[in-house]
């Protein structure tokens, strides 16, 4: 009996998987657990493996369709097996497609029947079939529907055909002026109506185009929202970094020899704040409209670079860890990233983010809330400074922390006491061990 490839849920509250690509082509031979396809959550990219050894058919699912959890997409056949009837006579995305075109004709009939506008409009001499949905966003995004090209019964034109077309249309047809809804291009719906973007293009030659979706839409949409909602503040200062040079060349060794792992200064970091949180716990919270949420726990979260976007993978309880058992997580987080593995599981639920820059040679900067979190700490560069010691001056490695934390949850009083610890720590880092 031919095995099902299904859309799996990676957890509780997933609903529908966004298709990314196959790893192997129709026909070929794949074995038990080899990577067959990629699936995008609303947290991060997923490799799927084969649920068992044969050859692929029937493969369904193509590039950012939206699929449910447990649909099939595909199958594995041993020798002398075929497809089934139902996959060999229609596939689940059209199916979806067939549904969607289903529902635009429905709301369609209800809008004529509701106020008796014709579906029929004249652009010049021609006739232009057009859903409710698909001629309120050709009017949004200042399309001539005629020009449009319709999948429907006799040329209608679904709101996935004007998609279709706005993301294909050439250079020439970019507006001098353009008027869109961030909610409406991000696909979600803010808790307060967000104003218009009006802004003049400029007059250029355009290179291309690339759609907002996956990773690159889910951080527009929450830093859109932090950036709007949340009354930031930032405060920063510079730390004297020679005791943690010094802890890193002693300490760090040992470390290595017995994990295998070497000990960054993201570790060093990461391990203080995780420790130090517990004293400032207005730091380590959550703002939820009308309450304010202190947790126990310290879920830190790392913002790691992926080269097209930003994941934050989350050392769990970084507060009952030692500087070693620190290092062992973080790095086996940050590899596993890199290859694309994370769970979700290992993305969610931090309650402060550590983003460091300093690697790439910036030497400060501010950062965005991760909501719901009150607070994020952005590191700068480590880097050879003059600074007074006592009445003569020195060179010192200096490295600039910037806090950003939520006005609503923090004030700058209780910010600026978690930061002045935060340097005296790191400044005498051996009191941590």
């Amino acid at each position: 009996m031919a095995t099902p490839i299904i859309m799996p849920k990676v957890d509780m509250v997933m609903e529908k998987g966004i298709f990314m690509e196959w790893l192997k082509k129709e026909g070929q031979a794949v074995q038990k657990g080899e990577t067959i396809y990629v699936m995008m959550t609303d947290k991060a990219s997923i490799e799927v493996e084969a649920p068992a050894s044969g050859i692929l058919a029937g493969l369904s699912a193509r590039p950012d369709d939206q699929i449910p959890v447990s649909q099939v997409v595909g199958y594995i056949l041993q020798p002398g097996e075929s497809l089934p009837e139902a996959a060999r006579q229609s596939s689940p995305a059209a199916i979806t497609a067939d549904m969607q075109a289903n529902t635009e004709l429905a709301e369609e009939v209800k809008s004529l029947v509701g106020n008796g506008d014709s579906a029929l409009k004249k652009n010049g001499d021609k006739l232009v079939r057009a859903t409710p949905l698909a001629r309120n966003l050709a009017r949004e995004m200042k399309l001539d529907l005629a020009s449009i090209p319709g999948s429907g019964p006799r040329g209608r034109v679904y709101r996935r055909d004007v998609e279709r077309y706005l993301h294909a249309r050439p250079p020439k047809q970019v507006e001098t002026m353009s008027e869109v809804q961030p909610a409406q291009v991000l696909g979600f719906t803010p808790s307060r109506q967000m104003p218009k973007l009006i802004a003049a293009l400029p007059a250029a030659r355009e290179r291309g185009r690339v759609v907002l979706k996956g990773p690159r839409a889910i951080i527009a949409q929450r830093l859109t929202y932090s950036a709007a909602a949340i009354p930031h503040i930032h405060l920063s200062l510079y730390v004297d970094m020679s005791e943690a040079v010094q802890l890193r060349e002693k300490v760090g060794p040992a470390i290595e020899k017995r994990t295998g792992q070497r000990v960054s200064f993201t570790a060093i970091i990461a391990h203080s704040v995780a420790h130090l949180l517990g004293q400032h716990p207005v730091l380590n919270s959550s703002f939820l409209g009308e309450e304010i949420v202190y947790w126990e726990d310290v879920h830190l979260g790392i913002a790691t670079n992926m080269d097209e976007y930003l994941v934050v993978p989350v050392i769990r309880e970084a507060q009952r860890k030692n500087l070693e058992e620190t290092v062992v997580e973080l790095n086996r987080l940050v590899e596993r990233a890199h290859s694309k593995k994370l769970q979700p599981s290992e993305m969610t639920g931090s309650t402060f983010t550590i983003s460091n820059l300093g690697m790439m040679g910036i030497e400060s900067f501010t950062a965005i809330i991760n909501p719901p979190e009150a607070a994020i700490l952005a590191v700068g560069k480590i880097q050879d400074a003059a600074v007074p010691v006592g009445k003569e001056l020195a060179i010192r490695p200096m490295m600039a922390l910037t806090l950003a934390v939520d006005h609503r949850v923090v004030d700058g009083a209780q910010a600026a006491k978690f930061l002045a610890g935060l340097k005296e720590v790191l400044e005498n880092p051996y009191l941590l061990i």
